[in-house]
């Protein structure tokens, strides 16, 4: 199940799933949520009436309700997304907190002291509040003070991040470089600041997080975290069919990232050893 297969981060997810279970002969049932409740619901009591023989959830607003609901199925289950210490389900993430550390240290590395953060919805634990720890860790690691007039909340919408970017520039002193929890709010960030005639990377730098497709596409070219979904996928269906096979399963995935450089991030100063 996955919430909006317009979303090229779900879409190439979906490809890394089938990769691995088309190789074993299992074929893939596909629901699309809508992040509609109600939906999701409808979709988990499809999958017992079919006696699927696994469901992976790769939805940020799947209900914490519905993770017992996955439970009493008794069906092998693996999560993408989220981190579930109350429940035996097997899970798929990235370190979102040390990722939104490193690219938080990257800024730094290149002189940024004034950085600011548009951070994923906070009910949604991975995008906002984990990628939003480790911004302010990264800050506090380098002794920077965080202006909490530059940490604003979105709702991964590009509009959201056009919105975060508005607010943001009214307070009276401009950062030097914004880190953007989602690569899709990052794209509404540098709208808003070529609206307004403020240059990136010269005046503003801007990193994203997920290395989404089209962070090749906007200009400049966005410098953000590699979250590989393709990986997500795949490392899922390994997990489940390692389930279906009464073989042992990892509590907990972890997907590799790392930095992917373009043009959106200056370097404003050399720092001296």
């Amino acid at each position: 199940m996955i919430p909006d297969i317009n979303n090229n981060f779900y879409s190439n997810l979906t490809y890394g799933i089938d990769s691995v279970l088309s190789e074993d002969d299992y074929s893939m049932f596909l629901a699309i949520s809508d992040e509609i409740v109600d939906k999701e619901l409808k979709y988990l009591r499809l999958f017992k009436e079919k006696q699927l023989d696994g469901v992976i959830i790769a939805s940020v607003h799947f209900l914490e309700s519905n993770f017992q609901t996955l439970l009493d199925m008794q069906v092998p289950t693996v999560v993408t997304g989220h981190d579930l210490p109350g429940y035996q389900i097997p899970t798929v993430n990235v370190n979102n907190v040390q990722a939104a550390y490193d690219a938080t240290a990257y800024l730094i590395s290149q002189g940024h002291q004034k950085i600011a953060c548009v951070s994923g919805p906070l009910w949604d634990p991975p995008c906002g509040l984990d990628r939003m720890g480790g911004y302010r860790k990264a800050m506090r690691a380098h002794d920077l003070p965080i202006h909490e007039g530059f940490v604003v909340e979105g709702d991964f919408t590009a509009k959201s991040g056009y919105e975060a970017m508005r607010r943001i520039c009214e307070e009276k002193v401009r950062p030097t470089a914004v880190f953007v929890a989602t690569d899709l709010m990052a794209v509404g960030v540098l709208n808003y600041l070529h609206d307004h005639g403020i240059r990136v990377p010269e005046d503003i730098s801007v990193m994203g997080f997920d290395n989404l497709e089209l962070a090749s596409f906007t200009r400049p070219m966005l410098t953000t975290v590699h979250n590989d979904p393709f990986m997500y996928g795949k490392a899922a269906a390994e997990q489940l069919l390692k389930q279906i096979r009464n073989e042992p399963v990892e509590r907990m995935s972890i997907v590799p990232h790392h930095l992917v450089v373009r043009q959106s991030v200056s370097v404003i100063y050399e720092r001296t050893p």
